[in-house]
């Protein structure tokens, strides 16, 4: 991972975490209501202790991860998400690579994560060896395969039960976009 990779858009900064982002993570990370479809390391809400791990974690990666970039999502100073793109050894092979994206809820529905998205799809398409970039939701997550929608992903399936998480099944509906659909976006 790039420790020193910045994006901009018209309304956000997309960079590296830092370790005094745990306050702002903390704060999107209490909202219940931002678990319903997410599946990370603990259902929420999650503590301070987990969220200073967290954040240790994503402003320091461990190698192996399979972590290629993660950005934090800022807004007028305040981290609202973060945007991920993985990439384990099997996945670089392949010249593949998973998005996934978290975004605060009073930030939901005004086109920021759309607009963080795309500026990170193109970012590795055009940096990165990367042919093929997916990308999976809840499919009860509308908003969330609205957004792969927008960036010109396909849907390409629905694994049913594929996931056990938080007590339950829990279905994936999976998207992806292939180099050359990308380019006639441009």
């Amino acid at each position: 991972m790039d420790k020193t990779v910045e994006l901009k858009t018209e309304r956000l900064l997309l960079r590296p975490f830092r370790k005094s982002d745990a306050d702002d993570v903390l704060a999107y990370n209490q909202d219940p209501e931002m678990g319903r479809y997410a599946v990370g390391i603990q259902p929420l809400p999650y503590s301070r202790e987990t969220v200073e791990r967290l954040v240790a974690m994503f402003a320091d990666p461990p190698e192996g991860q399979g972590i290629l970039q993660m950005f934090a999502i800022e807004l007028e100073g305040q981290v609202i998400g973060e945007i991920v793109l993985n990439q384990w050894e099997e996945y670089k092979r392949n010249q593949r690579a998973d998005l996934s994206y978290t975004l605060a809820r009073p930030h939901w529905n005004k086109g920021l994560t759309t607009e963080a998205a795309r500026t990170v799809m193109d970012w590795a398409f055009n940096t990165q060896d990367i042919y093929r970039l997916c990308a999976w939701c809840d499919p009860r997550n509308t908003s969330s395969w609205r957004v792969m929608e927008k960036l010109g992903m396909k849907r390409e399936g629905l694994l049913r039960s594929h996931l056990f998480w938080n007590g339950e099944y829990r279905d994936q509906l999976w998207y992806g976009i292939l180099r050359p659909e990308w380019e006639k976006l441009e």
